[in-house]
């Protein structure tokens, strides 16, 4: 598992695993996230975007799976401070 990831889920340990995570959890992501976790942010979003292009139209709940989990991670690079 990547190290973003497991920063991600050990957050969702303390806060219901599918909720939204506070800006608070966001904010302590963010401080631990270093070049390697904001490059891995730009990957994954990149290829969550990919990923969204294959999913059919019908499938409403993974469309909004994949943009909640991009706006995550682009709530995390906003948050990070060098």
């Amino acid at each position: 598992m990547r190290k973003l990831q497991k920063l991600i889920a050990a957050e969702h340990l303390v806060f219901f695993p599918y909720s939204n995570l506070p800006s608070r959890a966001i904010s302590r992501i963010a401080s631990k996230c270093r070049k390697d976790e904001v490059a891995d942010a730009h990957i994954l979003i990149k290829e969550l975007k990919a990923e969204l292009a294959t999913v059919p139209d019908w499938d409403g709940d993974t469309h909004d799976d994949i943009w909640r989990t991009i706006e995550l991670l682009k709530s995390i690079l906003e948050n990070v401070r060098y």
